[in-house]
């Protein structure tokens, strides 16, 4: 009953409504499962291809359409550089691979495909710096700092000093192993036939193809954070290049070619210095501008150096872009969409005048061509006497032949080659003689000691300095050893020693054994220095310069080699004259550098640079900055020639350094004028205040003599003093700024006064230039010697420029500026720029009327000017820096006299003395007031100068 009772008031579910219920869900649940299997296989199977296609015709690509650069003007409208259309071939890492091989392989192969379409290897893009040499090994290109950076970038370390011991001494070759090993990029010197085939790789490559493959690798990895970002194959490419990839881009997985723009310069070489060049930018540029910028990519082009740089915000053009469809292979599936359309530059007029500065140019060459001529003398240097000071310096015959092969007029590893012609063959096979005989010399003489010392010569005596030098710069023989001097001794006693006191790096012999006694280890060292000496480029420069010295390598033979090697062309007239001895040697050599047919700067010999700044000193306007020798900036714009700019920094010449703005030297006797207003504002002197030189100034110790030894007798006047120059003059007035009512001079007080007015006269500032300068140096030391522009005094041309300016009208020192105007491309002037005074020096007026007067009776007075036909000031400067090297010749000046309009000022570095230079300023002058012939004044060939014109 109990049970029963429990079960009746117990509720439970009644089975029989709940089996249909399960029925229905189940076939709910079914039916939707049927449904989505149908779906499925309507999509996969019966729709797969279509789904397929509209899938990858999803993939958008964002494409950047380079902004043009504005164009650049002189003043009168001359175009100096503008654009030009190009193409470019570009590659992208838009493929998807079955694993990492397949992805190097294919990558591999699309590269080399496109390194052989290109052609041209001069257009490749270089992003390695590692080339092949001509032994066929890979060595670096760049050094110091710039290797440690990219050392760094290879390895992924953000800082240099991040990297190991083992990564900072990769050499070139090793880091080209990792670079092509099975951990970076797979690049084989050889494939298999199944991978030539399938990924159009060649059966073998060579060093110098592996590392172009490399390089368009290495660049593509670069933008490996943005996958469809393109690397920059090569720039301006053939038509036939632009074709072949388009008509291959189908099996070319992301290649490309787009349309790009050239900077053109037509400037020449005259215009180098100001214009500068454009290039690709840097990591190092793109990562300064900070995570912020959305203006440059890894593809931008922009100014790096002079205007191109200075006016980079005004000249770039804005990049626009463009969005289209693609396939998996990259192939174009839509039209594509401006989504912003590209911009133009401003165009750049510059105050320069084109004429003006090309004419200076030549006026410089030519003169500077003039003083070697003069110079140089047709005697051997060992046959010639030590001179007694700079302005007795001489040029050697064989040192103006040598200078064909020091500055790589010649190239000597021509001579090496297989396919070089019968005189650089026996030329070569003279110069290996000769190096053996020295390289058993220099072994011979380990032992020489004392007198046996003495007796090797100076010859050899200068090889085995070489010899511990080129050692010690190696760091194998370790800078500690310096503290005793190797010629007290033996050499081998020296190493013996070195090795001892462990001032040697033992690490670096070749040696198998664990221990080494001291004399083993120190013939293994002599060992080490004579083979590493053998291979040296410096070495082999010296056995040539030997050769020259005593003849086995006549200067006959040299100057044929110049033919040989294409310097000069067998079309010359002279060569048959020079071949049949109607021309001896040095005749043959001194009409070339007449004729400009070898130049100053191909010898870069003492002297052979200068510069020239001619200014507006009515408003700062600088007309022409010249700076002696230029380069072609064609050549290093956009994809830069590398040989070419590695050609350059080899150059002695400096062809890259802006000597106008950036070479700072003493000014010399143009300094005077400042110590005269000095003089005269302090009221040590006044205008009529005479003085007699006696040719030394000895109220001081030691005492400074008078550019003219005899003495110029009584100087009656501050202006007669700066028309003479005088020395004595000069001196006397800072011994009187410097002497207190004690009647004792004191040094400090008599440098501050021509501190004071140096400053005063903005020579401590920079002059505003927009293509960079260095800084200038106001002297802090000497106070007699800085009275006369020597002391420690340092400033540029152009600092010296405007200095000038200010002295011709008469206390403006205005900020100098290159710039005249910025417009848009219709013309419109977008930012015109007005003077900007940066100081007015308040002085008496009879202070500037006085020096006017004596800078216009050295004019006068003046050999060279004298007849010039224009009223005008003038200052003639000789800056001595060595004893070893010649004088700085100076020249300063401005006309017409009353309300000028140009302010010059030349110097020809190592000139000899001022009476060389004053030839260009006059020259200057007549060009510029067209007071002579253009034709007359610029002959094309040597200017005649005497080394007795010195007036200062």
């Amino acid at each position: 009953m109990r049970r029963s009772h429990l079960f009746k008031n117990k509720s439970f579910p009644d089975i029989s409504f709940q089996i249909p219920r399960l029925l229905i869900l189940g076939m709910f649940f079914g039916f939707l499962l049927s449904a989505l299997i149908v779906r499925l296989y309507h999509l996969q199977i019966m729709e797969g291809a279509a789904s397929q296609e509209e899938f990858i015709t999803s993939i958008m690509k964002t494409q950047r359409l380079p902004g043009n650069r504005g164009n650049i003007y002189d003043r009168n409208g001359t175009l100096l550089a503008s654009n030009r259309l190009s193409y470019n071939i570009t590659l992208e890492d838009s493929g998807n691979y079955k694993n990492q091989k397949e992805k190097q392989k294919a990558l591999n192969g699309i590269a080399y495909q496109l390194i052989g379409l290109v052609g041209d290897e001069n257009k490749l893009n270089v992003s390695l710096p590692i080339k092949v040499n001509e032994e066929g090994n890979y060595e670096y290109t760049v050094d110091g700092w710039k290797l440690s950076r990219f050392k760094a970038d290879f390895y992924g370390k953000s800082q240099v000093t991040d990297l190991t011991e083992e990564q900072s001494q990769k050499t070139a070759a090793e880091l080209m192993e990792d670079l092509c090993g099975k951990k970076k990029f797979m690049i084989d010197s050889s494939y298999p036939q199944e991978e030539q085939k399938k990924y159009g790789l060649p059966e073998t490559m060579s060093a110098k193809e592996i590392l172009q493959v490399a390089n368009i690798r290495y660049g593509l990895s670069l933008n490996s954070y943005r996958k469809y970002l393109p690397y920059l194959v090569a720039s301006d490419v053939s038509d036939k290049a632009m074709v072949g990839v388009m008509e291959q881009k189908h099996s070319l997985q992301g290649a490309d070619v787009e349309n790009s723009s050239i900077r053109v310069y037509y400037g020449g070489e005259s215009m180098s210095s100001i214009l500068g060049y454009t290039g690709g930018i840097s990591a190092d540029e793109l990562e300064a501008l900070g995570e912020n910028n959305n203006i440059y990519s890894n593809q931008s082009v922009i100014g790096k150096s002079g205007i191109e740089k200075s006016m980079e915000e005004w000249l770039r053009g804005q990049d626009g872009t463009q969005e289209f469809y693609t396939d998996v292979v990259g192939n174009p599936k839509t039209e594509p969409v401006i989504t912003s359309s590209p911009g133009t530059g401003k165009d750049v007029y510059l105050t320069v005048d084109k004429g003006l500065q090309d004419a200076v140019y030549q006026m410089l060459k030519q003169q500077i061509a003039g003083i070697l001529l003069a110079n140089m003398v047709e005697t051997r240097r060992a046959e010639m006497p030590k001179a007694a000071d700079a302005s007795q310096i001489r040029i050697a015959s064989d040192e103006v032949y040598y200078a064909l092969i020091q500055n790589h007029v010649i190239d000597t590893e021509r001579l090496k080659e297989e396919n070089a012609s019968d005189l650089e063959k026996k030329v070569y096979g003279d110069f290996k003689r000769k190096k053996e005989a020295v390289i058993s010399q220099l072994s011979a003489a380990f032992d020489a000691s004392g007198a046996a010392y003495q007796a090797l010569g100076p010859e050899v005596q200068g090889y085995l300095d070489f010899l511990v030098s080129q050692a010690r710069k190696d760091q194998f023989i370790l800078n500690g050893s310096g503290t005793w001097d190797w010629k007290e001794k033996s050499l081998r006693q020296y190493l013996t020693e070195s090795i001892a006191a462990g001032h040697m790096d033992l690490s670096r012999l070749e040696n198998n054994e664990k221990y080494t006694e001291i004399q083993d280890a120190e013939r293994l060292a002599e060992e080490k220095m004579l083979k590493d000496i053998t291979e040296n480029r410096e070495f082999e420069q010296k056995i040539y310069q030997a050769m020259i010295g005593e003849g086995s390598l006549s200067g006959k033979e040299t100057e044929q080699l110049l033919y040989e090697q294409g310097v000069l062309s067998k079309d010359d007239p002279d060569y048959p004259l020079l071949m049949n001895g109607q021309l001896s040697a040095w005749q043959f050599i001194r009409k070339k550098i007449t004729n400009l047919e070898i130049t100053p700067a191909q010898l870069a010999l003492n002297p052979c640079s200068g510069s020239a700044v001619v200014v507006n000193p009515q408003n700062g306007e600088v007309i022409a900055c010249v700076s002696y020798p230029g380069y072609d900036n064609n050549r290093l714009a956009n994809q830069m020639d590398t040989s070419y700019y590695q050609q350059l920094e080899q150059d002695l010449s400096l062809p890259l350094f802006n000597r106008a703005t950036s070479q700072l030297t003493a000014p010399g006797s143009t300094f005077k004028p400042v110590t005269v207003i000095a003089g005269l504002t302090e009221g040590v002197i006044q205008t009529d205040t005479s003085v007699l030189c006696t040719g030394a100034f000895d109220k001081v110790e030691p005492p400074l003599r008078c550019w003219k030894r005899a003495g110029h007798g009584v100087i009656s006047s501050s202006a007669d003093a700066l028309k003479n120059s005088c020395n004595v003059y000069l001196s006397e007035i800072t011994y009187r700024l410097g002497t207190g009512a004690d009647g004792s001079f004191s040094e400090d007080k008599g440098l501050g006064s021509l501190i004071k007015y140096a400053q005063l006269l903005d020579l401590d500032k920079n002059t505003g230039i927009e293509i960079g300068e260095a800084k200038p140096h106001v002297t802090d030391q000497y106070a007699i010697p800085s009275s006369i522009g020597q002391g420690t005094h340092n400033y540029t041309t152009s600092q010296i420029a405007r200095y000038t300016a200010t002295l011709a009208n008469h206390g403006q020192s205005y900020q100098l500026s290159m710039i005249g105007k910025i417009t848009d491309g219709d013309g419109t002037v977008v930012k015109s720029f007005a003077p900007s005074l940066s100081s007015t020096v308040n002085l008496p007026e009879f202070v500037w009327n006085d020096v006017a007067k004596g800078m216009n009776e050295l004019v006068k007075s003046n050999a060279t000017l004298k007849d010039i036909k224009i009223d005008a000031a003038g200052k003639t400067g000789t800056a001595e820096e060595s004893k070893t090297k010649p004088n700085h010749g100076l020249f300063i000046g401005y006309a017409p006299l009353v309300n000028p309009q140009i302010a010059i000022t030349v110097r020809i570095a190592n000139g000899y003395s001022s009476g060389n230079v004053v030839g260009v300023g006059k020259n200057i002058f007549n060009y510029y007031f067209h007071l002579e012939d253009t034709e007359k004044i610029l002959t094309g060939t040597a200017s005649g100068v005497s080394n007795n014109l010195r007036t200062d």
